[in-house]
């Protein structure tokens, strides 16, 4: 192999995770985001004008999607690249976003405190309003849907006015004017629909971040249900406009949402999944496109790891499972030790990432192979890894220990702060833990007082219900409750004849 630079090529493996990975923190810029991204299959079936909910955990693309389909690039590159037919042809359609952040930064939205303090006694009807109002602003700006002024005409001048983008952060004005004007507002919306039937078009309009409307999980309860339902009944009125709703997969459930006709939506979902070979493209593909040494190094790894797809997507990663094993058992070797006993590393490290109903986020997925060569870097030595190799099996199980903290950091912040103080009661415990011994230590956990840090439900049976469902634990048929790596470590537990860590 030639003769390359080890440190630059494990400085780029570092970087492929900026900002843990979160599509909300790599950037504005659009070719760059396109190369990081991975387009999975699920995506296929996200498009589809049937499609109607998105659904997935933390970290599992959701976001990456929204953006895609936010720009014209996007949509084209996701099309072309996986030969999509369920969808009407691109010319024919025009995309709004209905809520979410379509970019790094977008402040043309109410914030959750100005939403929390006009919505804290809000009605069904409210929440409609709320989101026909926030719908009919998109649409104001939208150029293209204005296919001739009959439809518009329809709306109310003094609404006009009150929904143009850069009035809409102002809740308290034109709330009260989608109220009143409901019906000539639906009214209006039927017009746009028939216009968009004669001349053949489509419009589609995209949600996502909806847990960030209110700050308490307790709270989204009602606009979610109202958003939901307002959609299930426009889907058998209108013919040619189509939602598109990314939502948290614990939040669509018919326990939290009390929604009578959430069945109706299943035919209308799709679960955005990654399974290892996906990942390992994915990682593949950031590192192809990180810059041109690595791309060398790739090249002469393994023939035909990659291609130059001629795409925005830049560069791809084989699709043949057989290139990328071989590629992993050069970089860092077939063994995590000095034989298949200890595991071969190209399972080992999905095998590590999963969750109990054997998901893994390519957040998390990432954010391992950036920590192993932030700690190889560390103590950085030209001489110690020879040939190919890149990293050692040692990195990946170190690594291992701060993504799961990571991991649980991650869903902390963004969606379940009240992990946090499970991290003190649960400390110290071995696994698997006996049931009652669980359920005692949640019982004794103490929670914060603070607002939106309290966890779903004062019954420890329910909270442990709650874990089971984020995949967080599981329990045993002789009611032993365990826990994957992924979380184990972050939360301070240890197992039964684990073998010890290497100093």
């Amino acid at each position: 192999m030639n003769n390359f630079d080890k440190k630059t090529l494990l400085e780029s493996i570092a970087n492929i995770a900026p900002g843990r990975s979160n599509a909300e923190h790599e950037g504005n810029d659009e070719s760059l985001f396109l190369k990081k991204n991975m387009p999975v299959p699920d995506y296929r079936i996200a498009l589809e004008s049937d499609c109607l909910l998105v659904l997935g955990g933390r970290g599992v693309g959701k976001t990456e999607l929204f953006r895609l389909l936010a720009n014209q690039t996007g949509r084209k590159t996701l099309v072309k690249n996986m030969n999509i037919r369920g969808l009407p042809p691109l010319e024919e359609t025009i995309w709004i976003a209905g809520f979410g952040l379509t970019g790094q930064q977008r402040k043309n939205l109410p914030s959750p405190d100005t939403v929390e303090n006009r919505m804290k006694d809000a009605e069904g009807i409210d929440w409609r309003a709320f989101w026909i109002g926030l719908m009919l602003g998109a649409l104001l700006g939208e150029e293209s849907i204005k296919l001739n002024l009959y439809w518009f005409d329809k709306i109310p001048e003094e609404v006009q006015e009150a929904l143009v983008e850069e009035r809409l952060p102002l809740l308290s004005e034109w709330l009260p004017l989608v109220r009143q004007n409901l019906e000539k507002l639906n009214y209006a919306l039927d017009r746009l629909d028939e216009e968009l039937v004669e001349s053949d078009r489509w419009l589609f309009v995209t949600y996502d971040e909806l847990d960030r409307i209110l700050p308490l999980d307790h709270q989204l309860v009602a606009p979610i249900r109202e958003l939901l339902a307002f959609w299930v009944l426009s889907w058998r009125r209108w013919e040619r406009i189509r939602p598109k709703i990314f939502l948290r997969t614990d939040l669509f459930r018919e326990d939290f949402l009390g929604f009578p006709d959430a069945s109706k939506l299943r035919a209308h979902e799709v679960r955005l999944e990654w399974d290892a070979s996906w990942l390992y493209r994915l990682l593949v593909k950031r590192l192809a496109n990180s810059g041109a040494e690595m791309r060398d190094y790739l090249e002469e790894l393994v023939p035909n790891l990659i291609s130059d797809s001629d795409s925005p997507l830049g560069w791809l990663a084989s699709a043949d499972e057989s290139r990328l094993e071989s590629a992993i058992n050069k970089m860092i070797g077939k063994f995590m030790g000095n034989s298949p006993i200890q595991g071969y590393v190209y399972s080992w490290i999905p095998n590590h990432l999963q969750d109990t109903q054997s998901r893994i986020t390519p957040r998390t997925f990432l954010r391992l192979f950036s920590l192993a060569a932030e700690r190889r870097l560390e103590h950085f030595d030209p001489t110690a890894l020879a040939g190919s190799q890149l990293l050692e099996p040692s990195d990946l199980q170190e690594a291992l220990i701060k993504t799961s903290d990571d991991r649980i950091q991650e869903l902390a912040q963004e969606a379940y702060p009240w992990l946090e103080a499970l991290k003190t009661s649960l400390k110290g415990f071995n696994l698997p833990i006996a049931e009652a011994t669980f359920l005692e230590a949640l019982q004794n956990t103490e929670w914060s007082e603070l607002p939106g840090k309290q966890p779903p439900s004062s019954k420890p049976a329910e909270v442990l219900e709650y874990l089971l469902q984020l995949g967080i634990v599981e329990i045993s048929m002789d009611r032993r409750v365990n826990m994957p790596k992924i979380y184990m470590y972050g939360f301070g537990l240890t197992r039964r004849g684990g073998r010890k860590r290497r100093k």
